[in-house]
């Protein structure tokens, strides 16, 4: 088991970040790697909703399944992420603070396949430092463009 936290607080109020957060389209544009958000099933922002994550690492495209499996929307997201190498549950939550927002995502994943399963420890650092960058492109984008970043 793998296990970190990521945390940063956005200069915007929660609505204008859970609508950012909540919006399919957004994510490729913060996530790595991710080209399509593609929900095949409920709405994004509800639970039971099940999308699809389209990446391309390194020239190779893969998908990944994303269930989400608790929300309180506004506040808290629960999902569990999985694919053929590895598999997670991803939480984060939402916190207000006047007219900002902290923002929280708690990652815990296992390796699928014994190669990834003897470089997790090793890697550990890395996933986390982007993990980080991510949620820090995110807040960049949330407060220049709010809640719609093909704006």
């Amino acid at each position: 088991m793998t296990k970190f936290e990521v945390s940063t607080t956005i200069n915007k109020p929660v609505n204008i970040v859970v609508n950012a957060f909540t919006n399919p389209d957004n994510a490729p544009h913060w996530q790595t790697d991710l080209e399509k958000f593609e929900v095949v099933s409920g709405s994004p922002n509800r639970a039971g909703s099940i999308a699809r994550l389209h990446y391309r690492q390194n020239g190779k495209p893969y998908v990944m399944e994303d269930k989400l499996i608790y929300c309180e929307s506004g506040k808290k997201y629960v999902s569990e992420v999985s694919g053929d190498a590895l598999a997670a549950r991803v939480e984060t939550t939402l916190e207000s603070m006047k007219n900002k927002t902290k923002i929280t995502i708690k990652w815990n994943g296992k390796a699928k396949i014994l190669t990834l399963k003897i470089l997790f420890p090793f890697i550990r650092s890395k996933m986390f430092k982007q993990a980080q960058k991510e949620l820090n492109n995110f807040k960049q984008l949330v407060e220049t463009k709010g809640a719609d970043f093909s704006n």
